[in-house]
């Protein structure tokens, strides 16, 4: 069963795309994080009036830029990260724009209509996170479990899930996340399809006051090629 599930999901094209300030870096030092986390997206207000712009997220992250360019006569700004295939068109004064997540960690050149910019996607590293593979999580949930907490779509959740595991969608989990708090100071195992947006919904947990939580590196992808135990509806 768990061989129909990692083919159904490769089959549907999960693979094809793997999942204020605040520190993390991929060496551990604090760095000033860019924008706000909102409904599980990081905003990123951008001035296309500056000069180049330098903008720090983390791996994980769904980001959305956002022009606050307040009377500016130009209405539509081209977006372009060409090393990430992203090509897209930003509307000013609006905040219903697209979204990308951040696969993968580097450092990238972007372009917003005429100005250019740079992003640097980091890893999250914080003393109280940490990520697991699927053996070394398996063992823990076997021998001493923790909450497992299920940050994917309602719809993801019902074609399989690690059983035991509580489903808050990850851009539900700043408005519910206090439906966790008898779990502040205990260990929670977060996970999401490949382990990008759980990412975020850890540092999104963190960042209440949660004292120890786990990332499934790989997520539920990772757990199954392994052979562990997946539940249906």
């Amino acid at each position: 069963m768990n061989f129909n599930f990692f083919s159904a999901l490769l089959m549907s094209g999960v693979l094809m795309f793997s999942c204020d300030s605040n520190s993390g870096s991929n060496s551990g030092t604090p760095v000033k994080v860019s924008g706000k986390v909102q409904g599980g997206y990081r905003h990123l207000p951008i001035s296309v009036r500056n000069d180049s712009t330098k903008l720090i997220v983390y791996r994980g992250d769904y980001i959305k830029f956002y022009i606050d360019d307040q009377g500016h006569p130009q209405v539509d700004y081209p977006l372009d990260i060409a090393e990430l295939g992203v090509s897209a068109v930003l509307k000013d004064n609006t905040l219903e724009q697209p979204y990308f997540k951040m696969k993968k960690t580097g450092t990238y050149q972007f372009t917003i209509g005429d100005k250019a910019g740079e992003i640097d996607v980091v890893e999250l590293r914080q003393s109280n996170y940490r990520e697991l593979g699927a053996e070394e999580a398996w063992k823990m949930v076997i021998k001493n479990p923790p909450l497992l907490l299920d940050v994917r779509t309602a719809n993801e959740y019902s074609r399989g899930y690690i059983k035991g595991a509580v489903l808050i969608p990850l851009q539900e989990l700043q408005a519910r996340a206090g439906e966790l708090e008898q779990y502040q100071n205990q260990p929670i195992l977060i996970y999401c399809a490949t382990g990008n947006r759980s990412t975020t919904a850890s540092k999104i947990l963190l960042d209440k006051g949660y004292k120890d939580v786990m990332n499934l590196r790989m997520g539920i992808m990772g757990w199954a090629s392994k052979g562990y135990n997946i539940q249906f509806q």
